[in-house]
């Protein structure tokens, strides 16, 4: 009787729990689905503004000053947005009309936030340039963030010289800096691309009277003096002379290295280990000595780290040929 009993219950449990199971799956699939959470890798919306001139010199608003200022905005934009920002295209009417005068969105940052709002950005670029001198003037640029309506920075560089190639390295060093404080999209480094550096860097060059064994001891003090390490020497033209047993122009060149900026160098792919370590050649040629280097190329988003390095590279140079 037990046996029957039993062998009667078991099948019947056993369909109320497999009947448990299906109503189970039934309120899983039915519930609504929960999102999973995702990076925010949308690119950072920009409306660079057209730059404004304060010019304080005797000679104001030349129509080559003009043009430097003109030409701002864009070279500003164009870099941002091929660091991998989204670049908003300002109507110049609607700069005017939120615009009430010289100043005034620098000195009402809530006024450009609205217009920033209206052209739909995260972020609005309130750029002006002031000169005080002939001799260089400085470019600013106020970060607004359109949301809050508040400042969240004011940039600036001096631009030496009245040259667009000085404004323009001016404005790569600006956007370098706005992206140190605006974040953007960054991508997984499993899904970076290995960039080769380019090898298309200019030249920089010297030519003194000097004795060629003084240009020699001068550079090799410069070189110290950077905080660079002298790695070689090598002294080609009279290898060549020895070997060939007869007179060689003379060509040394001379091999040094300074490991953090190597280091930092190679970590932004800003550089190639071909390129290191640094090298000046120094050759004769008739009665004069010529001194060259290889310069960093310009790369708008490590400006101010290639200026850096660039700067020493020329000042060792120019004290082999002073």
């Amino acid at each position: 009787m037990l046996t029957a009993r039993t062998g009667w219950i078991w099948p019947f449990y056993s369909l109320v729990s497999a009947l448990q199971c299906l109503l189970l799956i039934a309120c899983v699939l039915s519930a609504p689905a929960q999102a999973l959470p995702t990076s925010n890798t949308e690119a950072k919306s920009l409306a660079v503004l057209a730059f404004e001139l304060h010019d304080l010199t005797l000679l104001p608003a030349t129509p080559a000053e003009l043009e430097r200022t003109q030409a701002a905005q864009g070279i500003l934009a164009k870099t941002l947005q091929t660091a991998g920002y989204r670049i908003i295209q300002v109507d110049p009417i609607l700069q005017n009309q939120a615009n009430q005068g010289v100043g005034y969105l620098v000195a009402h940052p809530e006024k450009a936030a609205a217009l920033g709002k209206t052209l739909q950005a995260d972020y609005v670029l309130v750029g002006r340039i002031q000169k005080p001198s002939f001799l260089f003037a400085y470019l600013f640029v106020q970060v607004i963030e359109v949301n809050t309506g508040q400042q969240l920075a004011e940039l600036s560089v001096e631009a030496k010289g009245q040259t667009l190639e000085a404004s323009h390295r001016a404005l790569l060093q600006l956007a370098s800096s706005v992206q140190a404080l605006l974040p953007y999209p960054k991508q997984s480094l499993a899904h970076t691309p290995t960039v080769t550096p380019s090898f298309n860097a200019p030249i920089y060059q010297k030519t003194t009277q000097k004795a060629f064994t003084a240009v020699i001891d001068d550079l090799v003090f410069a070189i110290s003096q950077h905080n660079f390490r002298l790695t070689e020497q090598a002294n080609i033209g009279r290898a060549i002379a020895e070997r060939e047993e007869k007179d060689f122009p003379q060509l040394t060149v001379l091999h040094f290295c300074n490991l953090s900026y190597a280091q930092a160098l190679l970590e932004k792919q800003l550089a190639s280990s071909l390129q290191m370590p640094c090298r000046i050649s120094v050759r004769q040629v008739g009665d004069q000595v010529v001194i060259e280097t290889l310069l960093l190329a310009d790369n708008a988003m490590q400006q101010a780290l290639i200026d850096e390095i660039n700067q020493i590279l020329q000042a060792i140079v120019d004290t082999g040929a002073a």
